[in-house]
């Protein structure tokens, strides 16, 4: 797998095709995660995945990662410093009365790639530089 780049909604391409590898090996390797709901967003990003599209299922996988990595748990590898500082900016919030989980914009900005590469590395997805 390589480094995840910037991305945006309707991109297509190889640059979607690694941002979805990266996503789902986050899927099926981040703790926390029930096997039903492993598989549920699996599912949602199958015919993205197949036609190499980046389009609202992707986006919203990656707004629930912008979301955690703006809150992220003391459970896991703690964040760089320097890292934990740009992600307080990323979007990402629960609206008021909600009892859905929060969601950030779904964007991959350099921002949002930079944090998904650090946790790829955590994960043993990819090598650390």
């Amino acid at each position: 797998m390589k480094e995840i780049k910037p991305v945006h909604l309707h991109d297509t391409g190889p640059k979607v095709s690694n941002l979805h590898k990266g996503l789902l090996f986050l899927v099926l390797h981040q703790p926390g995660i029930s096997d039903n709901d492993r598989k549920t967003l699996q599912r949602r990003l199958a015919p993205e995945l197949r036609a190499q599209t980046f389009g609202d299922a992707t986006a919203e996988l990656v707004g629930i990662w912008q979301y955690q990595l703006k809150n992220w748990p003391d459970y896991l590898p703690a964040l760089p410093k320097a890292l934990k500082t740009k992600v307080q900016n990323l979007p990402g919030s629960v609206p008021p009365g909600s009892v859905v989980a929060g969601r950030g914009n779904g964007d991959v900005d350099a921002v949002t790639a930079e944090a998904l590469n650090w946790l790829l590395k955590k994960f043993g997805a990819l090598q650390a530089m």
